[in-house]
């Protein structure tokens, strides 16, 4: 919490600001970016109200914060290609730049190195030099040379003391060290929220004998001062610069395409990453691929090889012509015969069979009399679902049996009483459990794994912190959501190819209706599916998951 901080800085001074851990120098310069807003007073940069909204604002101001925001997943010359798009540098423009800093910074045989691998002198350099390719006027540093070795940081001050003298860029850094503070042209001692003093270091020290040593004295003393009672006075207001102070030529408007380009160059930043993550990419794919597989061919309602028994107490023709039908089909497979009811009770009780047909002693003379004859059959009903499946089975087996009957009969009345309706499955005439299974596996794939990348991309970001690069460059929040959303519906798109090739010619589903209508279905799905990265993973998934249209893509199937 910082308490009535208040400060000026000059156009082309180095502002070292100086302070205890945690004391509020982060927080202060959190303010000054637009990454925090105060809960009271003011800020002004170039005469203007500090607006976190403000993408003008944004060009003009370079940020490097303590953790590095460079994507480390990218090569150096990725990175300042990244930048310099979010900043709409124009293609020559963006050439020069490059070519300038990575000579400058001493990074050319490392620009195409993964950023991940370069010693932390090589990516402070690279960071200071993220920062300032767009040329900013001002630089805010938070802390950039902490565990960097002094001829690392010593490198990085001349590079600082050129931008400020040779450049007139203003630059407003925090250090925890004394000699940095030496190089700077005013500091400001902070302590518990609240500048203590503020004054160049030079004068600072002289009350302590001077120099480094001085300096440090002079620090503690305030510090210990400040613990005992809180004696300095300070305004009430937080300003980092009056109206004029920093006077540059207004920032040039950009053209109306800007913020495609940004958003473009968000997308190809998160396609370079999930290209380079064997990880992401064996799940995108192969996760919803493998799940494909194994859901089809492991879950199936369909019932065959069915074993079965007979007690058979009619023993007429038309008694063993009905039980040919079941002798005869791919579902049943026929055991010994039954003896009696009490074997039928026993083989059913020890799973012997599944199904057992019982047929009456009149079965065969009420079929003739033109009487509807009765049949019982006995279905182990241990798995619910599968004996409704039997019995499905049975019914039909028994209808088409008893209708054969009946056309073959030369009783006029019998014929009469037949059904002029047949019963028919419009979209699965054959009820074969793959028909159902098949298309509805990819329209769940689609809705987790592209939610799950996506939720997993941002979670990363915040937690590696280049979210800090959305926040400290012009980049608005739908140019960043979907520049990070594009490869994740396009990695959604590949997956429904993937999984409807495979659904169509693997499986043998054939494809019904319109493939335009149902890739379109599928674009407007995927799109949905991704677009709940604003969420955390488990309440995107939850969204999703409320925003599921799995049977418009089944359609597509019919």
């Amino acid at each position: 919490m910082n308490d009535h901080v208040s400060f000026k800085i000059e156009a082309g001074e180095i502002f070292g600001f100086l302070g205890s851990n945690g004391c509020g120098k982060t927080t202060t310069m959190k303010m000054l970016t637009g990454l925090l807003p105060p809960t009271q007073g003011k800020a002004w940069l170039w005469g203007k109200e500090v607006d976190a909204n403000d993408m003008a604002t944004r060009y003009r101001v370079g940020f490097m914060s303590q953790g590095f925001s460079f994507y480390g997943g990218l090569t150096v010359q990725q990175n300042l290609q990244l930048h310099a798009r979010l900043y709409h540098l124009s293609t020559t423009r963006t050439r020069e730049r490059i070519k300038e800093l990575v000579g400058r910074f001493g990074l050319t045989q490392y620009r195409n190195q993964k950023a991940d691998s370069l010693p932390l002198g090589l990516r402070q350099r690279l960071s200071l030099a993220v920062a300032v390719i767009h040329e900013p006027e001002m630089l805010i540093l938070d802390k950039p040379t902490s565990g960097v070795d002094p001829v690392a940081r010593d490198q990085f001050w001349e590079f600082l003391i050129d931008l400020s003298r040779n450049q007139n860029v203003t630059i407003f850094i925090s250090t925890h060290f004394m000699n940095e503070a030496m190089r700077c042209d005013r500091i400001s001692l902070m302590h518990a929220g609240k500048v203590l003093v503020q004054d160049n270091p030079q004068t600072i020290a002289s009350s302590q004998g001077g120099g480094v040593h001085g300096l440090e004295e002079a620090f503690i003393q305030c510090i210990e001062g400040a613990s005992e009672k809180s004696t300095v006075p300070v305004s009430d207001s937080v300003a980092a610069e009056e109206n004029g102070q920093l006077t540059s030529s207004a920032q040039a408007k950009k053209p109306s395409f800007a913020g495609l380009t940004r958003m473009l160059a968000f997308s190809y930043r998160e396609t370079m990453e999930v290209l380079r993550d064997p990880v992401r990419l064996t799940f995108a794919f192969g996760g919803s691929l493998l799940l494909l597989l194994v859901i089809a061919y492991g879950l199936s309602s369909d019932v065959e090889n069915l074993a079965y028994a007979v007690l058979d107490e009619d023993r007429t023709p038309e008694s063993r012509a009905y039980l040919q039908e079941y002798s005869s089909s791919r579902y049943f497979t026929e055991k010994a015969e039954l003896l009696n009811k009490d074997d039928l009770e026993e083989r059913l009780a020890t799973r012997q069979i599944t199904m057992a047909i019982e047929i009456p002693p009149s079965f065969g003379r009420d079929l003739k009399r033109g009487h509807a004859p009765e049949v019982s059959v006995w279905i182990d009903g241990a798995e619910t679902s599968r004996a409704a499946t039997i019995e499905g089975y049975v019914e039909g087996a028994h209808a088409k049996l008893i209708e054969r009957f009946a056309r073959e009969s030369t009783s006029p009345q019998v014929q009469s009483e037949l059904a002029s309706f047949e019963l028919r499955y419009l979209y699965n005439p054959t009820f074969e459990s793959i028909y159902a299974i098949g298309p509805t596996i990819p329209t769940m794939m689609l809705l987790l794994f592209p939610a799950i990348l996506m939720a997993v991309s941002v979670a990363r970001e915040k937690e590696i912190g280049t979210i800090t690069n959305f926040y400290v460059t012009p980049t608005r929040r739908i140019e960043f959501l979907i520049g990070k959303q594009l490869p994740y519906i396009a990695i959604g798109m590949a997956n429904f190819v993937i999984l409807t090739l495979v659904v169509v010619f693997l499986l043998k589903v054939p494809m019904k209706g319109s493939l335009l209508t149902l890739t379109f279905g599928a674009l407007l799905y995927v799109t949905a599916t991704t677009s709940t990265l604003e969420s955390a993973s488990g309440e995107a998934l939850k969204r999703s998951t409320t925003i599921s249209i799995r049977m418009f893509l089944i359609r597509g199937f019919r």
